[in-house]
């Protein structure tokens, strides 16, 4: 079949007229004549009844029509898809994170299928993160708080373990390892409000019965870390979070502690943007 032809027919079917559908096509109205006339030629059909300056569709044309609708819509889907491919390309993805090292993997495989694509990166804690993909600020975000919300998508990533690190002068070092109750010990030092991490450590000890003797509050892990490094106590952080350095020690918590589940989210009703898409290509 000729597409051209079909869409000579298509056009002159939709505007209803010969010379209203080679204006809308950029052609003369004799090469749009001529080219449905080939059409019906071709399959010897009677497919539009010529009425002065307009047209009228047989029933096979207003059949055929149907078809072609459906066709040339399906076409213009297609032209979309590809147009934002384009614009993402030289676009913007607004990716989210608690923890940047969470974001590594999937940002790197990101760049290297789009290099294209400006990355803004923005770190905060899952209660923040999730405000601002709410908000459309950052397209998606990963965070590791499961609590489901009727605007979001959430993808699980991975999961880690909880653990604990002291300076290596610290008592505790030693071992390795440390309980619950080791760790109410000394000053626990962990993230603000809005914080997985926080949360979970919280709950553990609540359930054990058990109340820090100290609660030193931060706004980053880096934070956490430059006080833990400063002697003032115990951090606690996700095991893959954890920055090795040659003053602190890391201890496996000796008590059963569920593990943390990162999550990758976006909002449901921009599950079609390309940038999206395309993030969602690098998990598989």
């Amino acid at each position: 079949m000729n597409m051209t032809h079909l869409r000579a027919f298509h056009l002159v079917a939709n505007y209803g007229s010969f010379v209203a559908a080679a204006r809308a096509a950029g052609v003369s109205q004799p090469t749009l004549s001529e080219q449905v006339r080939l059409l019906e030629q071709h399959h010897s059909a009677r497919l539009l009844q010529r009425l002065g300056r307009s047209v009228e569709l047989t029933p096979l044309g207003r059949s055929l029509f149907s078809v072609t609708a459906r066709i040339f819509a399906a076409e213009k889907e297609a032209e979309a898809i590809l147009a934002r491919a384009q614009k993402a390309m030289r676009g913007e993805l607004r990716f989210g994170t608690d923890a940047p090292i969470n974001a590594v993997g999937v940002l790197s495989a990101f760049r290297r299928s789009h290099p294209g694509v400006a990355v803004q990166l923005v770190s905060g804690n899952s209660a923040g993160i999730r405000q601002r993909v709410l908000s459309g600020t950052v397209d998606v975000g990963i965070i590791a708080d499961e609590t489901p919300h009727p605007e979001l998508t959430a993808r699980t990533l991975s999961t880690q373990d909880l653990v604990a690190f002291v300076r290596n002068d610290n008592p505790l070092a030693a071992s390795k390892t440390i309980s619950l109750r080791d760790l109410v010990t000394q000053p626990l030092i962990i993230r603000e409000v809005g914080s997985v991490t926080r949360r979970s450590i919280e709950q553990a000890l609540s359930q054990a019965g058990l109340q820090p003797e100290e609660v030193l509050e931060t706004d980053s892990r880096e934070a956490v870390q430059a006080a833990v490094m400063a002697g003032l106590g115990i951090g606690v952080i996700g095991e893959d979070e954890f920055s090795d350095h040659p003053r602190l020690v890391l201890l496996d918590f000796t008590d059963r502690i569920p593990p943390i589940t990162e999550y990758l989210i976006y909002r449901t009703d921009n599950r079609g943007s390309h940038v999206i898409q395309a993030v969602l290509e690098c998990l598989a």
